[in-house]
């Protein structure tokens, strides 16, 4: 089974966003671990998540932090 890691995000302009998308990347390719990354800024979708603080990210469903960056650690835990 693949990961899937989505990030929701208030839009391409946002700079947090940005920044944590650019992070991620860079982990997951430093740790050679595959993932689908999924960015979701469009609305109705965001929406469906039930969350008013972006970004959010959210890992095989799961939610694991809203607003912030989490730590290396956070990530990689939650993607075994």
């Amino acid at each position: 089974m693949i990961n899937r890691i989505e990030i929701l995000s208030p839009g391409k302009s946002c700079r947090k966003s940005k920044k944590i998308i650019q992070s991620i990347k860079k982990m997951l390719e430093d740790e050679k671990i595959e993932a689908e990354l999924i960015i979701i800024s469009d609305l109705v979708e965001v929406l469906k998540y039930h969350t008013w603080i972006l970004p959010t990210i959210l890992i095989n469903g799961k939610i694991i932090a809203r607003g912030y960056n989490p730590g290396r650690e956070i990530i990689i835990n939650n993607l075994k």
